[in-house]
């Protein structure tokens, strides 16, 4: 039998350069649809373009897809950098991130998430940018999470404020899974039915917890601990407050927003 002609590298290089024609082909082509999308729904005269949900699928389809030499990390990038461009292009906005010594990492995870062609406007405190997104309703904010100076989540969900509808960044490793680093809130223009996560709000008797699962945020004001919980969204309030407390007396415990677990990569 013959032995095969392995291909040159001028055929390889041949086959890459149609490879990239055709995906830019597509991305034209998913151009000309968001174009269509924005005529029948009327998208930029109703605020922001951001779906959580549906944008949480299409990354969780990405790594159970994915396979080969490339780094799945780099082809939820790719996509999240797609898929921001084309929300922005369907509703203008921006995106308002606390930025300063604490957060320094900040500015790295928003253009992760939300790509290079987002606007971003630099806040100095998470009340800061809660405060805008109440002004700027198509807008989003970025809001680290962990230990912080203040309960800033307390002002999520109140009326007319912006609510939790997402976490970044939106894939962990599962050999190594890590708390998400951010929280993402804004004015969702759909129903959340598609997020699988609860968000609280939680006021405690005592110290909050440490290294609990549940826990995602915790401040202490005036005398009181405050924790920011999630949990299942088919669990209650109570429920996830109880988790989180590990123990400690629950004062007062309600729903801020709703999200999708980072996805297992």
């Amino acid at each position: 039998m013959p032995t095969k002609t392995p291909p040159s590298l001028a055929d390889l290089r041949g086959e890459i350069d149609r490879i990239d024609a055709a995906m830019h082909k597509l991305l034209m082509e998913r151009g000309q649809i968001i174009e269509t999308l924005i005529a029948v729904k009327k998208t930029a005269e109703t605020g922001s373009a951001f779906r959580p949900a549906r944008e949480a699928d299409v990354v969780r389809r990405l790594v159970e897809n994915h396979s080969g030499r490339l780094p799945v990390e780099l082809v939820v990038q790719i996509w999240r950098q797609i898929i921001s461009t084309f929300t922005y292009v369907q509703a203008p906005h921006s995106v308002h991130v606390v930025m300063g010594p604490e957060q320094e990492n900040a500015r790295e995870l928003a253009r992760f998430h939300f790509g290079f062609g987002v606007p971003l406007v630099k806040h100095s405190s998470p009340a800061s940018v809660i405060a805008a997104i109440g002004r700027d309703r198509g807008d989003l904010g970025l809001i680290g999470l962990g230990a912080a100076r203040e309960p800033w989540w307390e002002k999520l969900g109140l009326a007319d404020q912006p609510i939790a509808m997402a976490t970044a960044p939106a894939i962990a490793r599962a050999a190594s899974p890590r708390p998400p680093q951010a929280l993402v809130i804004g004015h969702p223009s759909i129903d959340t039915a598609g997020l699988d996560t609860r968000i609280v709000a939680v006021a405690l008797a005592g110290k909050p917890p440490v290294d609990v699962d549940a826990v995602i945020a915790s401040a202490e004001e005036g005398g009181r601990h405050h924790i920011l919980a999630w949990g299942p969204r088919e669990a209650s309030d109570a429920e996830i407050a109880q988790d989180a407390a590990s123990g400690i007396t629950v004062e007062a415990a309600r729903t801020v927003g709703y999200t999708a677990k980072p996805i297992a990569a």
